[in-house]
């Protein structure tokens, strides 16, 4: 086998390295650092509901999961190339359908859960394929044939056919978090809130609708940070979250939305604002079995009818950018080449009405009660009624918003796709009938199947991104989804914060912070 001592982002060989934690500090609540102090205090602006990674969604629980969980590899948080985890070491067959990682020894769970195994990895993947356990990662994991355990520290994965992206499916985001066979079985249905992991953070507690509190990890297999204590707070409002960074109330300031609460930021000498492109895209999916809307005259007439650039322009003053697809700049299988567009064009989305024969249409939005997808649909429907549609919005809480996307009864729901920089993040998730409601392809599309199986057993990089083009040549053809808006991601922080590094993935993982006292 061969250790993993380089790490090109799609390579067969990866990068063997363990990391430390740094020191943290900060008092949670104090305006000024205490001597010695060692808490770091971060804003959340929503609760969190879900940290099983078989079920896991919204970024907030993502974001608690990152400290808590490992994978077997994980994305370098500034460049995204692929980088080490809990495995040593990996090797590939000839024929590229066995992968075999090796483990590292003498690693535990948190609280006393026992010795991490191999047969954790492979009870990990397997609950997720399971069709009982209602993953909707289970397409994520499409082609994977069997697991092997060969002796603790090695397990092999074989595939039906080669798959060039297979290591992605494995990093440390959503079903590449390893679980312990032991707690998940133990703890039951209580799981999904009491999490387990061999991460450099133990989750302590969480104080619904107030704070999430993890705790450091002294076994580590990184080694134990010198960090008490990180302190999640959830402060809903962005005005009120800004005057806390301010006050050095809180360190760092996440999910930054509001245009002008970033331009008050920007103009505090003692705040730091970060941003990035992100691997998102805010995305309107319509149910192609639902009524008029199996009609792909009107789902483009819908396209042409939403004024997306004077949404960007207008409603967001210019912190996202146009989307031409599902995927973005971020990616290395982006492309516009070949891409239908849909530009605003009112009279051409009547025409395509009046060609599908379709009046006094009735359309209903559902969405998120979360910053800003609670907000910007209005005026999305407004702009459809103006073409003949009578579009409503309906307002959900996040499990009851979750619940009726699952279902996939919905007529169309807003949703962003965030995840990692691997295309079949959002293209499994939005389009593969793998992910079919309970999953997340609630427009119940089928076109790509094919061409998402060919994508995966491309030899190389230029292979995958020819075949990936047209994948997204044909669903902005077919236009099941369509992308309102590429995401740009901003987080502040205040001037004790140091070595932060903020992803593309939109979600925010503090282990390399230190804190400094000024």
């Amino acid at each position: 086998m061969i250790d993993i001592r380089t790490a090109p982002a799609l390579g067969r060989r990866g990068l063997m390295a363990g990391t430390t934690g740094l020191a943290l500090g900060g008092a949670f609540g104090t305006p000024v650092l205490a001597q010695g102090a060692r808490t770091l205090r971060v804003r959340f602006g929503s609760d969190i509901s879900q940290l099983d990674p078989a079920r896991i969604f919204q970024n907030e629980n993502q974001s608690i999961a990152s400290h808590i969980y490992s994978g077997l590899v994980q994305y370098d948080q500034a460049t995204n190339a692929i980088v080490p985890d809990i495995a040593t070491g990996y090797e590939v067959s000839s024929d590229g359908t066995v992968w075999t990682f090796r483990l590292r020894p003498n690693v535990t769970w948190h609280k006393n859960f026992g010795a991490f195994t191999s047969d954790d990895v492979k009870f990990s993947f397997e609950r997720i394929l399971n069709p009982a356990t209602g993953s909707p990662y289970r397409g994520q994991l499409a082609g994977l044939k069997e697991i092997e355990t060969p002796d603790p520290l090695t397990v092999r994965f074989v595939l039906e056919a080669a798959n060039s992206g297979f290591l992605h499916k494995l990093c440390a985001f959503n079903q590449g978090w390893l679980v312990s066979r032991r707690a998940v079985t133990e703890i039951g249905e209580r799981y999904s809130m009491n999490p387990i992991g061999t991460g450099p953070f133990i989750f302590d507690r969480w104080t619904t609708g107030n704070e999430v509190r993890l705790v450091a990890n002294p076994d580590y297999f990184g080694g134990p940070s010198t960090l008490t204590d990180v302190i999640f707070r959830i402060v809903r409002d962005e005005t009120a979250a800004a005057i806390a960074l301010e006050n050095r109330e809180i360190d760092i300031f996440y999910a930054l939305q509001s245009p002008d609460v970033i331009d008050r930021l920007r103009r505090v000498s003692a705040v730091t604002v970060l941003d990035r492109p992100a691997n998102n895209t805010a995305n309107l999916v319509l149910n192609t079995t639902a009524g008029p809307l199996r009609d792909v005259r009107v789902r483009r007439a819908m396209a042409h009818a939403m004024n997306r650039k004077a949404l960007i322009d207008g409603f967001f003053r210019g912190t996202k950018f146009e989307a031409t697809s599902v995927l973005t700049s971020t990616f290395q299988e982006f492309t516009e080449d070949g891409v239908p567009r849909y530009a605003f064009d009112p009279d051409r989305a009547r025409a395509l009405l009046r060609e599908a024969n379709v009046s006094n249409f009735r359309f209903e939005i559902t969405t998120v009660g979360l910053n800003p997808f609670d907000r910007f649909p209005v005026a999305l429907a407004n702009d459809l009624q103006q073409v003949g549609i009578q579009a409503t919005v309906r307002v959900l809480e996040r499990a009851a918003y979750l619940q009726a996307r699952s279902s996939g009864n919905v007529q169309s729901c807003v949703t962003a796709v965030v995840g990692p920089p691997d295309p079949d993040s959002p293209l499994v998730t939005l389009y593969h009938t793998r992910s079919h409601p309970p999953g997340l392809n609630t427009s119940r599309y089928d076109g790509v199947d094919d061409l998402l199986a060919e994508a995966a057993r491309a030899p190389d990089l230029a292979g995958r991104r020819a075949v990936y083009a047209r994948i997204l040549q044909k669903t902005m053809t077919d236009l099941p989804v369509i992308p309102l808006y590429a995401d740009r991601l901003f987080i502040a922080h205040g001037p004790t914060v140091q070595g932060f590094v903020q992803n593309s993935l939109f979600t925010v993982n503090v282990s390399p912070v230190s804190l400094r006292t000024v």
